[in-house]
């Protein structure tokens, strides 16, 4: 039997507050590495802000959408929002932009958290909106 949590919400600060605290109490519920919670948490924060802020330019009741599952060998955090189109995977953190986090260009730097922390990241454009499916290797 697979576990997974979904989540239905709005994109406001006090939804992401009880998202990440359900987050946290399924990891308990589910015996997951303290490690993996605290990487899906801070993927999940950065998302979630990252639409608030760009996708919609400001707390509203359109929709954010999660589910978190348990895949062989790792969970899987599929994220989605109704949001202007933006893929993240385009991203290229190599190239000639300076390593160093107070050079990035503003929104470099969650994405950089979202490749550092997620063992695999890939988008896929909805209509509307986007996903962001994101793989967490198990300990």
């Amino acid at each position: 039997m697979s576990a997974a949590l979904e989540l239905d919400l709005p994109a406001t600060s006090a939804a992401l507050v009880s998202c990440l605290e359900t987050i946290g109490q399924f990891g308990v519920s589910e015996h997951l590495e303290p490690d993996l919670v605290a990487r899906v948490r801070i993927v999940v924060e950065e998302l979630f802000l990252n639409t608030i802020k760009y996708g919609y330019a400001a707390e509203c009741d359109r929709p954010v959408r999660l589910r978190l599952e348990a895949t062989p060998g790792s969970w899987t955090l599929t994220y989605e929002d109704e949001a202007a189109p933006f893929d993240p995977t385009g991203w290229d953190p190599g190239g000639d932009r300076p390593a160093a986090a107070i050079s990035l260009l503003e929104g470099e730097a969650g994405l950089a958290l979202l490749f550092g922390l997620a063992d695999r990241v890939a988008y896929t454009p909805l209509n509307p909106g986007n996903r962001i499916a994101a793989a967490f290797a198990r300990d």
